[in-house]
């Protein structure tokens, strides 16, 4: 095909090369600007939401089981010492224990060191934030980073929305 041509058959080829390849690129370019406008399915990390991990949480406080009787909980002076924020996070006692071995990573034993810590629901692993995470990693001795790894904080947010749904039916 291309061995008795001259050059202006081979320019022109050219041309007709080069004007194929800026369309490509053209509608190319176009593509990708319409994928970054709209995203599919993209997962944002907490640091991009630009949460305030400092906002109150209004919650409703169950009276009618107590008999109309509101239960005042105190954080032992023993948790206090551990630098964790309990107003935050929340104060929970063995009566209100979840069974925290339905969060991967969490066994038996660092179970029983959370409740030590005065961690007993799903609802107090679910209001960490990086500094408590860090305090936590340090007074259970065990792999830094693992909370944030195993996603306790939104596999316990996951389970507080299983159990609600499940009361609602």
């Amino acid at each position: 095909m291309f061995l008795n041509t001259t050059f202006w058959q081979l320019f022109e080829l050219f041309i007709w090369l080069l004007g194929a390849f800026l369309i490509g690129l053209y509608f190319g370019k176009m593509i990708s600007a319409k994928k970054e406008i709209k995203p599919k399915n993209q997962h944002f990390k907490k640091e991009e939401l630009k949460i305030l991990e400092t906002k109150p949480k209004i919650r409703a406080t169950k009276t009618f089981e107590r008999g109309g009787k509101q239960l005042v909980y105190s954080v032992p002076n023993k948790y206090l010492d551990k630098g964790l924020n309990f107003d935050r996070i929340g104060i929970a006692n063995k009566n209100d224990k979840n069974n925290l071995k339905l969060i991967k990573g969490i066994g038996t034993t660092i179970e029983l060191k959370l409740n030590k810590l005065g961690i007993y629901t799903f609802e107090q692993i679910s209001n960490f934030n990086s500094a408590d995470i860090n305090k936590i990693t340090s007074e259970l001795k065990f792999f830094p980073g693992r909370i944030e790894r195993d996603d306790w904080v939104g596999q316990a947010f996951h389970l507080i929305i299983s159990i609600h749904k499940k009361r609602q039916n």
